[in-house]
């Protein structure tokens, strides 16, 4: 997408991306080697725009602030689109940046920005955005993909977008299906929704996919394999799948909480709760934070100082709290809240009922909050 080139249209209509360009077929790649060299990466987990940009003094521009909110048809999300960027030398970081500056001039705008280091999320998907035209924009999530200049750099890329894809239909309830083929099915490429849907006539993320010799088929494939993966460590909750919230974490060291643990987890866990790593002592190591969502691998559980931790690497440990969780039970009835304090929907847990919370109480806005997701809060005033 060239996107200082991208002209005007009116908003709701916008489809953004990769004009049609011609391919290379001497680079053409084996993609099932593409898919192989991806499993070897671990995921970047999710960096949050608005938080972002204020460790940078940048102002954020919310997207879906002062009544700009596209409402899905049917409230939530049906499916993901996923784009090509057609900037080559733009990194998720660049695209980001420009975007929350320009897009108000262009009428364009993505859920996120994924690249090989990093998965940018712009907005919650709770709301659509100005990515495929007027007929995807209030039915699909949309995920632009960032060019890059090797093939390890693009399988770490496609790695990271299917993991993060796959996240999203999970916190959704949606099953993958490839609708890149046929136009049915809830994962779509902006091809797809061109020749199917109509309202944008751009054909990404094909042609930069040829380029390595991949194909949607392929990536449909590896975002498959991780859907089924992150099947089996989905925590189990007491809240309606259609009050998901989502957007920006917060920041906080639970291990200055001592709820107790109710279960031990084995083999590929998510992280629940943001954490830090401490080491076989209890001290907290200099690697960076690990964010809510990033899958882990737990090896032990293991009692330091009274605490129980889980070992997830080589004398590496994270609070067991922050993936096992701790039930408790509502002595209100309560609303849910996303990252930055505002209500997701109107529904309600009721009063009296069991809800698994994770790691410690978070600071929103001045009131303290219980994750019971990767990014949904409960006040902690609602529990006993």
């Amino acid at each position: 997408m060239k996107i200082k080139k991208l002209i005007t249209t009116i908003a709701i209509g916008v489809g953004l991306v990769a004009p049609i360009f011609n391919v290379n077929h001497t680079q053409v790649v084996e993609a099932a080697s593409i898919n192989s060299i991806a499993k070897q990466n671990s995921y970047v987990g999710e960096t949050f725009l608005y938080q972002m940009l204020q460790t940078q003094n940048i102002k954020y521009n919310k997207f879906y602030a002062k009544g700009n909110k596209i409402k899905y048809r049917k409230g939530t999300p049906e499916g993901i689109v996923i784009h090509e960027t057609a900037t080559p030398g733009a990194s998720a970081y660049n695209e980001a940046i420009y975007f929350n500056r320009e897009w108000m001039n262009m009428y364009s705008y993505v859920h996120a920005f994924v690249d090989s280091k990093q998965v940018i999320q712009m907005m919650t998907p709770n709301y659509g955005v100005w990515g495929a035209g007027a007929i995807a924009n209030n039915r699909f999530i949309q995920i632009e993909l960032c060019r890059e200049n090797t093939r390890n750099k693009f399988a770490k890329s496609v790695n990271n977008d299917a993991i993060y894809a796959a996240k999203l239909l999970h916190r959704y309830n949606i099953t993958p299906v490839n609708a890149s083929n046929t136009g049915t099915g809830t994962i779509w490429s902006h091809h797809a929704v061109s020749r199917f849907l109509g309202g944008t006539n751009h054909t990404d993320p094909d042609g930069y996919f040829q380029k390595w010799g991949y194909s949607m088929n392929d990536f449909f494939s590896l975002l498959k394999y991780y859907y089924d993966l992150q099947a089996a460590e989905t925590s189990n909750t007491t809240v309606p799948d259609n009050n998901v919230g989502t957007n920006d974490p917060v920041v906080s060291d639970s291990n200055t909480d001592s709820d107790p643990v109710s279960q031990a987890p084995t083999s590929n866990k998510t992280l629940m709760h943001d954490a830090y790593t401490y080491d076989a002592q209890g001290n907290r190591t200099t690697a960076a934070l690990k964010t809510a969502g990033t899958v882990v691998t737990v090896a032990q559980e293991k009692v330091i100082n009274g605490k129980k931790y889980l070992q997830i690497g080589e004398n590496e440990y994270v609070v067991a709290s922050n993936i096992v969780g701790t039930k408790r039970i509502l002595t209100h009835n309560a609303y849910i809240y996303d990252t930055t304090g505002i209500r997701c929907d109107n529904s309600k847990l009721l009063r009296g009922t069991s809800v698994r919370t994770y790691g410690g109480r978070i600071n929103i806005g001045g009131k303290m909050y219980y994750p019971i997701d990767t990014n949904r809060f409960v006040k902690a005033a609602n529990f006993k």
